[in-house]
């Protein structure tokens, strides 16, 4: 990215209210976080319970050190090399925002695949245009032990809403519920059919 989008970004983050998001939980059991990376939000909640899957290296050096018990796993989610229902459950933390929308239908039906039958995927994410040209949300993230984590995911913009997200999601083969729809962010609970 451009410096001057860089700095777009910034701009767009700071001029914007910081979004405060209460995390008291997570999906029990086994679960793969898709994007699990950079601040390893999930990894700290589910610790040796969560595999979260970047496929840059980077990504989970950064996130390793905050919660050294999770299963840390270099992959393309949308080809992942685990057997079919692998997992009780997944979830995605502002990882969305990073792909395509092709790439989203793909790993959707990924994750639906590593899914067991009742598997919730809990999806948290952004609404945004791509008229904007750049997209930053500033989070403040409380964990359940009380920690909080402070940060900014940004991009180039693109057309993405919690109702295309859902979408996607159904066409892969969850049933989908918006269950938090804020200004700028939103978590979709989606479950694989029994």
């Amino acid at each position: 990215m451009r410096f001057f989008s860089i700095a777009q970004m910034m701009i767009n983050a700071v001029t914007k209210p910081r979004q405060h998001i209460l995390l008291q939980e997570i999906p029990p059991g086994r679960m793969i976080d898709i994007g699990g990376g950079g601040e390893g939000v999930i990894a700290r909640v589910g610790g040796p319970r969560v595999v979260p899957v970047d496929k840059y290296l980077s990504e989970i050096h950064e996130a390793r050190g905050n919660a050294p018990a999770a299963h840390w796993m270099v992959a393309d989610a949308t080809t992942l090399p685990c057997n079919q229902q692998s997992f009780d459950h997944a979830t995605a933390f502002f990882s969305c925002m990073y792909m395509p929308a092709d790439v989203q239908r793909k790993v959707f039906r990924e994750t639906y695949r590593v899914l067991k039958p009742n598997g919730e995927f809990w999806v948290w994410d952004v609404d945004m245009a791509s008229k904007s040209k750049v997209c930053a949300v500033r989070l403040h993230v409380a964990l359940p032990d009380k920690q909080i984590i402070n940060t900014i995911y940004g991009v180039r913009a693109k057309d993405q809403s919690a109702d295309g997200l859902s979408r996607l999601l159904q066409e892969a083969g969850f049933e989908t519920e918006i269950i938090t729809d804020q200004k700028r962010w939103f978590l979709i609970k989606a479950k694989k059919a029994a």
